[in-house]
């Protein structure tokens, strides 16, 4: 596939860059407020993404999770209430370190475990879980095939995985290329002022997948799609959203809350799915 043909770029050395980028974000920043804080325009990708993580999740949340790239934890909670069996992975020692910090009292417990292992590479038996997530992991990859084989084996057959991925087709991604120039030379001033922890990973490379192109890569692994759905809507394009910030995030809950996403998928920052193991 050309879209695959493209990421010709070291993985083991991409891979160490994204490592060291979070784990300079997990000392030196409180990289879980992304997804606690109130929500504004600096933290509504993560806080709408996460939302709808949950609710696609929920009907499948039983047994024995696994959380590829788990961060600071930032869905352990969501599966601690439902009485799961968690496990959260993270290839960032500082983002390892953060979670079992922040969610001591549940790793006391015995609901959660949280370790450092690569995702493809994983440290499990052969389908030993029930259920696996995969959020904001697909898209720090250059080539995903490696973490997506891991995903299948360690999932069992009936098993459900849920990936997200940025969206390719965002109509807002073709305005951020154009104003490019213009934004790389503003945006030390940007940073100074908002202090944001996401000015670190600006220089990593990040890959998108159109919906067609990420199903394709899952029905060729032997997933099955079950449901999915389209998150953050740039009604407002970029840099207007970061101007009139709350029209922004008003307009896109408007279309998330009345169920329009499908409608709306071309203003979409955010692609997620769940899918079956057959």
């Amino acid at each position: 596939m050309q879209f695959m043909i493209e990421r010709k770029i070291s993985l083991k050395d991409h891979k160490q860059e994204v490592t060291q980028v979070f784990d300079r974000i997990a000392s030196k920043t409180s990289w879980e407020q992304l997804y606690l804080g109130k929500v504004d325009r600096m933290n509504y990708n993560f806080a709408s993404r996460q939302r709808a993580v949950e609710e696609l999740l929920r009907p499948y949340t039983s047994g024995k999770a696994l959380d590829i790239g788990c961060g600071s934890g930032d869905l352990v909670v969501f599966y601690a209430d439902k009485g799961v069996d968690y496990t959260g992975v993270d290839l960032s020692s500082s983002m390892i370190e953060r979670a079992n910090l922040n969610y001591a009292e549940l790793v006391k417990e015995g609901k959660a475990v949280f370790r450092v292992a690569d995702c493809e590479k994983l440290p499990f038996n052969n389908g030993e879980f029930d259920l696996l997530s995969a959020v904001a992991l697909l898209e720090y990859l250059p080539d995903p095939s490696g973490a997506l084989d891991e995903i299948k084996r360690v999932v069992k057959t009936g098993g459900y995985v849920l990936i997200t991925v940025p969206n390719k087709k965002c109509i807002n991604n073709f305005f951020r290329a154009i104003l490019k120039p213009i934004t790389d030379l503003f945006f030390p001033l940007y940073v100074k002022i908002k202090k944001s922890p996401l000015a670190l990973m600006r220089n990593v490379k990040h890959y998108s997948y159109s919906q067609k192109e990420i199903d394709l890569i899952m029905q060729d692994k032997g997933f099955h799609k079950i449901d999915f759905r389209y998150t953050n809507f740039y009604i407002i394009l970029h840099p207007l959203d970061h101007i009139i910030p709350k029209t922004y995030i008003k307009l896109s809950e408007k279309i998330d809350n009345n169920k329009l996403g499908k409608i709306y998928n071309k203003w979409a920052a955010n692609y997620i799915a769940i899918y079956k193991k057959y």
